[in-house]
């Protein structure tokens, strides 16, 4: 994964990645509460959205998770517990 963008919001760590082995694009967002932690993948075409305003994407995506178009809309997972310190 190469790191494309990175951002901090308070204690809150945001980062763009990309992977050179599937060539897929994801927003990283890492919270201080590691249950508000999780990653979304998004399109080229809309990455740098998807960087600026996670939580909006990660919204749309929960309330979109019955829609046909599920497929266009960025997909969000929880990250694993990671100890604080480490990123």
């Amino acid at each position: 994964m190469i790191e494309l963008a990175r951002r901090e919001s308070g204690s809150t760590h945001i980062a763009l990645m990309w992977s050179k082995e599937d060539a897929t694009l994801t927003v990283s967002v890492v919270a201080s509460c590691p249950e508000d932690s999780f990653e979304l993948e998004a399109a080229e075409t809309s990455a740098l959205d998807v960087f600026y305003h996670p939580y909006a994407y990660a919204a749309l995506r929960e309330v979109a998770s019955d829609s046909p178009e599920q497929e266009e809309r960025p997909r969000a997972r929880r990250l694993p517990h990671r100890p604080k310190g480490r990123r």
